[in-house]
């Protein structure tokens, strides 16, 4: 009875859970079938589950010594695996859409004579509406880092506000991006425009002010000097505002994930801020539109790239608020970027 009540409690779960994802069109009318089709079983298993004893003989299950319970747990385990397949592929048709607005929103770059620096350091910056705290950002920019002359980028990922109108009265070049994509779909058309400038270094910075760009010398005198392909810049080993404890607790935890899986020490999962070699940098095959940076980080290990981290500051947005998702999903969302580049 207690697995039956068990079930019953799990379906409703479920059921709540898909509702609410379905409305915000993160799921698909393929996947609510298939959810929608476990939780009538669940449903029927608890409340009659006689009437299922006919699929159940079907398939060698035949009722006694809990082989029902078993049969039970076979079907649900192979839908729930059908789902979890379906959480980590990827939509093609989806990649050429991105594909194309990423060649259209070069092209106009192109069109518009940015140059970059070539030779020097260029500095990309992905932003969703952050015209409040963009200001700040490009004023701090160095003009000029390890000897190297710096140009920043600011891609603008679908922008509904005046981001993309900031970052040009500060000088900056901009990428319109008229689809957004995610931050790591951003950081991957601002690094491709930066290595057609034929830039030495690219810089990876994000727009909400949390990183200072005044610390930018110390990610990028390594790569520079040749001691490291790429620089992280940690928080752990310098100082930040803490979010939560269980926000904390997580970088911690996917810390030694990546350590682990990346035979290299890191103390900071899922920092923004880096500086990495032009040579280095295509070298690295990334595809993840967003939760990017364990994808870099396990991108440079299998490469064998030489990977450092130095201190930064991480400070709280000064404005607006966080893009980011709460903290199950983001968890999960990084947790599937994890399992998408380790498989791959």
């Amino acid at each position: 009875m207690a697995l039956r009540i068990l079930g019953a409690f799990a379906a409703i779960l479920l059921l709540m859970f898909a509702a609410a994802r379905y409305r915000k069109g993160q799921l698909r009318r393929g996947e609510l079938a298939v959810v929608a089709l476990l939780v009538a079983g669940l449903s029927v298993a608890a409340i009659a589950p006689d009437l299922l004893d006919p699929l159940l003989r079907s398939l060698g299950f035949e009722r006694g010594q809990e082989r029902r319970i078993i049969g039970l747990l076979v079907i649900s385990n192979l839908l729930a695996f059908a789902l979890l397949v379906r959480g980590f592929s990827r939509d093609q048709l989806s990649d050429e859409v991105g594909a194309l607005v990423d060649r259209l929103a070069l092209d106009r770059l192109e069109d518009e004579g940015w140059t970059g620096a070539p030779g020097g350091c260029v500095v990309v910056i992905p932003a969703f509406n952050e015209a409040e705290n963009l200001p700040w950002v490009l004023e701090h920019i160095p003009t000029e880092v390890c000897g190297l002359p710096v140009a920043a980028l600011v891609v603008a990922d679908g922008c509904t506000d005046g981001t993309e109108v900031v970052a040009r009265a500060h000088g900056s070049g901009v990428i319109r991006r008229d689809l957004r994509r995610g931050s790591g779909a951003a950081v991957r058309v601002g690094c491709e425009a930066a290595l057609r400038s034929r830039a030495k270094v690219v810089v990876t910075l994000d727009a909400d002010g949390q990183h200072d760009p005044r610390e930018m010398e110390g990610l990028v005198r390594p790569v520079s000097e040749g001691t490291a392909d790429m620089v992280q810049g940690s928080r752990v080993l310098g100082s930040f505002e803490a979010e939560s404890q269980t926000r904390s607790r997580g970088v911690v935890w996917f810390a030694r994930l990546l350590t682990f899986l990346g035979r290299t020490k890191i103390t900071d999962p899922s920092t923004g801020y880096r500086a990495i070699s032009a040579s280095a940098l295509r070298k690295l095959h990334l595809k993840q539109d967003q939760f990017y940076v364990s994808e870099v980080i396990l991108e440079a290990a299998r490469k064998g790239l030489r990977v450092s981290e130095v201190p930064i500051t991480l400070r709280r947005r000064s404005s607006g608020t966080t893009k980011k998702p709460t903290t199950l999903p983001y968890a999960w969302g990084f947790s599937k970027a994890i399992v998408r580049t380790w498989f791959r």
